[in-house]
C-alpha cells in the first residue's frame, strides 16, 4: 500500500511539473491516432482474449483511448475442464505526451479498467471464503475485476505506419470471485496435477490490492 501510495504522489509531481514547463516553439507535438492489439493477451495463463484498441489524438499534448476484449475458456495452463465460457473487457486510457521528439513519442498515462468473466467448471474443486474445500462435479464461476494503472509508455516506430507500444506502471484493483450452482458437491481437496501454482479458478474471493502491469502492444498509425 505504500508503494502504491507513493507512485501516486510520484505521478502527481511529475504530472505538475511537465504542465508547468512552457512550451517551445519548435515543438513537434505528435498528433497521431493509432490501432492498437494486444498479442500478450491471448497468452494469458488464465483467460485467453482477443484485445485491440484505438488511441484518439484530442488536441495539443492529449490522446484518449479504448481497449476492448472478449473471451471464452479457461487457460491452456490451468489444466480443467469447463465449459460455456465468456469474459468481456473494456480499457478507457488518457495519455499525456511528455518530452520532445515525434520519433519515439512518451507518455504518462491513467487507465481504467473491468473484466467480467463466467464459466461453467467440471470435475474439480474450490476453497471456499470461510476456508473449507469442496469437491463438485459442474459448478458456475464468476469473476468481476476491475481497478485502474499509473502508467509510463512509448510509441516506439518501426516505419511509417508500424510499430510498438511499449508500458509499465503500478496501480489497485478490486476483485470478486463467486461459485454458485453447484452440482454434487462434497467436502474434500483437488488431488488432480497442477503447474505449480494457484490460478483464479480455485478459490472464493473479495479483496482489494496492488495490480503492477507491463506489457506492449502493436500499433497501427493513422
Amino acid at each position: 500500500m505504500r508503494a502504491l501510495l507513493l507512485t501516486i504522489v510520484v505521478f502527481a509531481l511529475f504530472v505538475s511539473h511537465a504542465f508547468s514547463q512552457n512550451t517551445d516553439k519548435t515543438d513537434s507535438v505528435d498528433t497521431d491516432s493509432y490501432i492498437t492489439f494486444s498479442p500478450l493477451s491471448l497468452l494469458d495463463i488464465h483467460s485467453p482474449r482477443l484485445r485491440v484498441g484505438y488511441i484518439q489524438h484530442i488536441g495539443g499534448h492529449w490522446k484518449m483511448g479504448l481497449d476492448l476484449g472478449a473471451g471464452g475458456g479457461t487457460g491452456l495452463f490451468s489444466n480443467r475442464e469447463a465449459e460455456g465460457g465468456s469474459l468481456f473487457e473494456v480499457r478507457p486510457e488518457l495519455y499525456y505526451r511528455i518530452g520532445k521528439g515525434a520519433r519515439t513519442p512518451k507518455y504518462m498515462a491513467i487507465e481504467f479498467f473491468y473484466i467480467n468473466e463466467t464459466i461453467t467448471l467440471l470435475n474439480d474443486g474450490y476453497e471456499r471464503r470461510d476456508g473449507v474445500d469442496f469437491l463438485y462435479d459442474k459448478i458456475d464461476f464468476t469473476r468481476q475485476k476491475y481497478g485502474m494503472h499509473l502508467k509510463f509508455g512509448l510509441f516506439l516506430n518501426l516505419g511509417r505506419h508500424f510499430g510498438f507500444n511499449f508500458y509499465g506502471g503500478i496501480g489497485f484493483r478490486f476483485k470478486d470471485i463467486s461459485f454458485d450452482n453447484l452440482v454434487n458437491a462434497r467436502e474434500g481437496s483437488v488431488e488432480l496435477p497442477r503447474h505449480g501454482f494457484r490460478t483464479v479458478y480455485e478459490k472464493e474471493e473479495n479483496d482489494f490490492g496492488p495490480n503492477p502491469t507491463l506489457g506492449f502492444k502493436l500499433f497501427y498509425k493513422l
